[in-house]
């Protein structure tokens, strides 16, 4: 089976990591699989990691070139319309799989039915599922659709009318030879690279600092008042500076860390340098790929309950959060605190549940199976 996939989206956060990990899945079953991004936009700020190196080391570029941004020009979208018509003609791609709104629109207008492959399109972020003008429209025109959760199943299948048979729920993987699990001494020296005392517990979040519950955390954190307790941030963001004036404010500069961006292939040490994580939002990656990490990096892991959280973390394998309230996350991280054998219970679960169901294998295989629906 030849696919393509089409991701215009140029950093490594959201939709990308987990779209690679598929194709290179889908490529180790004996695929030919392609995987196209946003040649255009890079990285935009000095908090974002640019996918370009990933990508290229992954060697599944397709033999054609395509700016697939949605800042592209005119002339651009001209020249990756020709692009795409080309090599669904001369290849005979199979399947065509898009990932963003900006892929769709583009395939819709490049190929006419006698070219054109079947097409898939996963919802990645809630905004894909807002009614908007031509939506409609657009969304008919896939043959297929990939969701992550059961609340975009039923939206999509109700908002849009679309039948049942052409949606299907298939969870996100994560890249387990990346995230896991490290040893005990390496997780003291992680907290010491994060200027954290190795003695005392850790409490992290990783995420954009753009309101992904960051201000949330730290007034429930204030409100708990943990004599040993620290609190550990990581990513770059637009409300940095203000959650570091917010910090000062409260008289917590001992207390809690800001670590900054830390680059994709870190980021399971800064997981070791924690003892449970805190996950509030769900960002451009509908399946909620940050609590998959720190699960799989065997993490008891708080999460508020919105997105796939509803579905991944629940108390057979983390700490559910009923809401965003103060009093609700200082709840949960006392109890989580003040109950170590429940911590470590969950934590073994949860890596057994991502470790069992939450692989690229396994999501390649369903996708697979899902792609061969649609053909007959």
């Amino acid at each position: 089976m030849r696919i393509l996939h089409l991701v215009s989206y140029s950093i490594f956060s959201g939709p990308l990591p987990s779209t690679l990990g598929l194709a290179l899945a889908q490529k180790a079953l004996g695929h030919e699989v392609y995987l196209a991004h946003d040649q255009k936009r890079g990285a935009l700020n000095d908090f974002e990691e640019a996918a370009d190196a990933h990508l290229d080391a992954a060697k599944l570029a397709p033999p054609i070139t395509l700016t697939l941004s949605s800042k592209s020009s005119l002339g651009e979208i001209l020249a990756d319309r020709r692009a795409l018509k080309g090599l669904c003609k001369k290849r005979h791609i199979d399947i065509l799989h898009l990932h963003m709104s900006h892929d769709h629109v583009l395939a819709s207008l490049s190929l006419p039915r006698r070219l054109r492959p079947i097409s898939v399109r996963t919802i990645h972020a809630d905004r894909s599922l807002q009614p908007r003008f031509g939506q409609r429209l657009l969304t008919r025109r896939a043959d297929g659709w990939i969701v992550r959760t059961n609340e975009h199943q039923i939206l999509l299948r109700d908002r849009f009318s679309l039948d049942s048979h052409r949606i299907e729920r298939i969870v996100g993987g994560i890249n387990h030879d990346h995230f896991k699990k490290l040893p005990q001494e390496q997780k003291a020296a992680a907290k010491q690279r994060f200027n954290l005392d190795p003695d005392k517990p850790v409490l992290g979040q990783v995420a954009l600092i753009d309101n992904r519950g960051q201000e949330e955390l730290l007034n429930a954190f204030a409100h708990l008042d943990h004599p040993d307790l620290q609190l550990l941030f990581v990513g770059r963001g637009e409300q940095e500076e203000a959650l570091g004036a917010k910090i000062k404010e409260k008289n917590l500069e001992q207390k809690v860390k800001m670590a900054g961006y830390v680059p994709w292939k870190e980021l399971p040490e800064v997981y070791a340098a924690m003892d449970a994580a805190f996950i509030a939002q769900v960002g451009n990656d509908a399946s909620g790929r940050a609590a998959l990490e720190a699960m799989a990096c065997g993490l008891p892991t708080l999460a508020i309950q919105r997105g796939a959280f509803y579905e991944t973390v629940n108390e057979a394998r983390g700490f559910p959060i009923p809401d965003g309230q103060t009093e609700s996350i200082a709840f949960a991280i006392k109890y989580c605190l003040d109950n170590p054998e429940k911590a470590a219970e969950v934590s073994a679960e949860a890596m057994r549940y991502i470790e069992g169901e939450r692989t690229f294998a396994r999501e390649a295989a369903d996708t697979l199976k899902f792609y061969e629906t649609l053909q007959t």
